[in-house]
């Protein structure tokens, strides 16, 4: 099933917004496409030895697998708006 920006990955970051330090805007669809390389490998690392913190932050809940595939889906199929 295709991935779009507006269904899937925008959702996926609209709880974290506020507490995800981030430069730009995750729920900005030009932003997190430039971005998306950077944005992926902050959500799919679990521990960090150079103590990266994983994205969200505590006290969230990191995102899921499937949530981290979805993104990558996403990616894959060229950043479908």
């Amino acid at each position: 099933m295709p991935v779009s920006f507006q269904n899937d990955v925008a959702p996926m970051f609209s709880p974290f917004q506020a507490a995800m330090r981030w430069r730009f805007n995750l729920l900005d669809y030009d932003n997190v496409k430039a971005n998306a390389t950077i944005i992926y490998a902050r959500i799919s690392v679990t521990e960090s030895p150079t103590g990266q913190i994983p994205m969200p932050p505590p006290p969230f809940t990191p995102l899921t697998s499937a949530q981290v595939a979805t993104f990558r889906q996403w990616m894959e199929e060229g950043f479908p708006p």
